[in-house]
């Protein structure tokens, strides 16, 4: 990934922050046909390897799972609007660009040979969450649940290497950040109008 010394995310924290906050990326492999991608909630393990592992599964007939033993690329993507120029304070001195923050993983998935009902039952917790009302496996009849297993791949990916870019106007001045931060207010863009004062609040 591109990324100009302004906009680097260094910090393993903030990079673990982002991924858990989005956590629905895109895992990329390559095979003989080319590049294959796809789209699934993954798990991040932050104590797991010195930097996280990712657990996450694909249905047994995607053609991802042949691809398992060779690197792959994670992609995870903050909060991200476009910028006007009628934002700053010289319209005809700026052009138009985006803002966003995203997180690259490369490791290697491998399939998990533990029961994929003990992974799917971590993911039904974090997106249920722990409360008295939220389902679980255990609610499903018993012939779903142990037919469950028979049509999905789990995985685990411990991250090798990770990049971390947040492109968030820190190339601008001070003056002109609070006014795009007031741009994107205006425009109901309020994941990026915090993730931008965070880091304002850094300077």
């Amino acid at each position: 990934m591109h990324r100009p010394p302004a906009f680097a995310m260094e910090d393993l924290g903030a990079q673990h922050d982002l991924i858990e906050a989005d956590d629905f990326g895109i895992l990329i492999g390559t095979g003989a046909d080319g590049p294959f991608a796809t789209h699934i909630p993954m798990l991040l393990k932050r104590d797991e390897g010195t930097l996280g592992t990712l657990y996450g599964h694909v249905a047994r007939p995607n053609p991802h799972v042949t691809l398992f033993g060779a690197e792959a690329l994670a992609v995870f993507s903050g909060p991200h609007a476009y910028v006007s120029p009628t934002w700053y304070s010289d319209r005809s001195s700026n052009v138009p660009t985006w803002n966003y923050s995203a997180v690259h993983c490369y490791g290697v998935p491998r399939p998990l040979e533990d029961d994929p009902l003990k992974h799917l039952g971590q993911m039904v917790e974090r997106y249920e969450g722990a409360g008295p009302n939220g389902w679980r496996l255990e609610e499903l009849k018993p012939q779903m649940r142990e037919a469950l297993p028979r049509g999905i791949v789990t995985f685990r990916m411990e991250i090798a290497r990770i990049e971390g870019k947040a492109k968030l106007s820190q190339n601008k001045p001070r003056a002109e950040r609070e006014r795009v931060i007031a741009g994107l207010e205006a425009a109901g863009e309020t994941d990026l109008v915090e993730t931008m004062r965070a880091a304002l609040e850094k300077t």
